[in-house]
């Protein structure tokens, strides 16, 4: 008898973690009233704080006795439930509902399973960074299965559409091996394919981190919803000589087409809120490359960052002697002249949200190359705004995509930005706002693996707003 979603996950979280679920299950369309949980590991759970996020050989040390969460599922018993009629979809909502409702029976607070500090940096436009998040013992397995997947041809290449190099076979000697396409589940979750039980475990994990930044982070809660494709997740291999050019995870609707937030959206339509990923070469040097170059800003937010609604954040306000660093979001959806109803505001510590100018302007500006110093003049009223203006990742003219024109340097086009380079150290997790922070990989000099992954949030219809 093969168990239910609910009772299959409900035995790999801690003891003190229940999980509300009907006694009769429906498995493969058939009522099951006698359900066997499995308990067979071989040696006792970590507490939540330990287990859940799996804070890898930090938990080995303090306890010699803790298997890593990795490892807890049996073949068997992974190839059951996806055979049980779970695919990737129906197995990761259930992972975050039950994780989310692990969480409510708990009396510690949400981010608990998180280092401290985790939610204020996101909320700031800043990357979290963790070392040693996977032990040694679980970076290796989940290596050795990348490499094998991709030596089995489980991987598809992959060019940004942005990307000035696209001729450059080096460059673009990046392959990912996907949870999910248009065309339906990837062979991240085909439970044939490589070692499925361990990604399932390694689904599970981060779905209790998803839930517990649904559960912290501000105005974020639908990142726990029932919405469809949310799972984006997928192994990751970069060649020798495989670089990734600067970009930002998520755009505005109305930056990915014309008047695009005004068009029909697909029933539960979501969209990326946070990026993560995971590090797996082990012994990976300065001179290896291969480092993620985050373009931070050089002060925190004074207010959160990312979004408002579908009201994404598409600029910034720099920080001055008199004000803090503030975000800019786009409304697309001002009373105004057909094609004339885009508005940027910004938010202040208060929650005050104040217009940058008297009445909505073009869409079409939103498509027009020559950055902040054209946004200034188009979008931005009052002078000492549009001084402080910047756009996070401003529209390419013919001659900026040309690769002729060298860009703007580590501190931005408005001097407001920081970079930070990151060691693709093995075990290290990453984690950032998807809408705020433009990033880069740098050139990769020797064979670079490791997994990447998006968690989704719902887009709003108007009427939800």
């Amino acid at each position: 008898v093969l168990p239910c979603a609910s009772c299959w996950l409900q035995s790999y979280l801690p003891a003190t973690a229940t999980v509300k679920h009907n006694p009769k299950h429906i498995v493969g369309g058939t009522t099951v009233s006698n359900v066997v949980r499995h308990h067979d590991h071989d040696s006792q759970f970590a507490s939540p704080s330990e287990s859940c996020l799996g804070m890898g050989s930090a938990v080995t040390n303090r306890n010699r006795t803790t298997r890593t969460r990795l490892f807890s599922m049996s073949r068997r018993k992974a190839v059951a439930a996806a055979s049980a009629g779970l695919g990737a979809e129906a197995f990761w909502r259930q992972a975050v509902d039950i994780a989310a409702s692990a969480m409510e029976s708990e009396s510690s607070s949400s981010s608990s399973i998180l280092p401290p500090g985790t939610l204020e940096k996101i909320e700031a436009g800043k990357a979290v960074i963790i070392r040693g998040w996977l032990s040694p013992e679980e970076t290796k397995a989940v290596c050795d299965d990348v490499r094998q997947c991709f030596r089995q041809g489980q991987f598809t290449n992959f060019i940004l559409s942005r990307n000035p190099n696209k001729a450059d076979r080096a460059a673009n000697d990046r392959w990912i091996m996907p949870s999910f396409s248009s065309s339906g589940d990837g062979p991240f979750v085909d439970p044939t394919v490589g070692n499925i039980e361990l990604r399932q475990n390694l689904k599970f994990k981060m779905a209790q981190v998803k839930a517990a930044l649904a559960r912290g982070l501000t105005d974020r809660q639908t990142l726990a919803d029932d919405v469809a494709q949310t799972h984006e997740m997928e192994y990751l291999r970069y060649g020798e000589g495989a670089l990734l050019a600067r970009h930002v995870d998520e755009h505005h609707l109305e930056l990915k087409r014309p008047n695009g937030s005004k068009l029909p959206l697909k029933p539960n339509a979501s969209r990326r809120s946070v990026t993560w990923l995971i590090y797996l070469n082990d012994e990976w040097d300065e001179e290896d490359g291969g480092q993620l170059r985050l373009h931070e800003r050089a002060s925190d937010a004074i207010a959160r960052v990312g979004a408002r609604g579908n009201d994404l954040q598409v600029g910034w306000l720099r920080r001055t002697s008199d004000y803090g660093e503030q975000p800019v979001f786009l409304d697309p959806n001002r009373d105004g002249p057909e094609n004339e109803t885009c508005m940027l505001y910004t938010m202040d510590q208060s929650g005050k949200k104040r217009d940058l100018s008297r009445k909505p302007f073009a869409n079409i500006a939103l498509y027009l190359g020559g950055g902040d110093r054209i946004a200034r003049k188009l979008m931005v009223d009052d002078p000492a705004d549009a001084e402080r203006f910047h756009l996070i990742d401003a529209p390419k003219s013919l001659v900026s995509s040309s690769g002729l024109v060298k860009g703007p340097g580590p501190m931005g086009e408005d001097g407001g930005e920081r970079i930070r380079d990151i060691l693709p150290t093995a075990g290290t997790l990453v984690m950032f706002d998807s809408v705020s922070l433009p990033h880069e990989v740098l050139q990769t000099n020797r064979e670079r693996f490791g997994v990447q992954g998006w968690f989704h949030e719902k887009i709003y219809i108007r009427s939800d707003v």
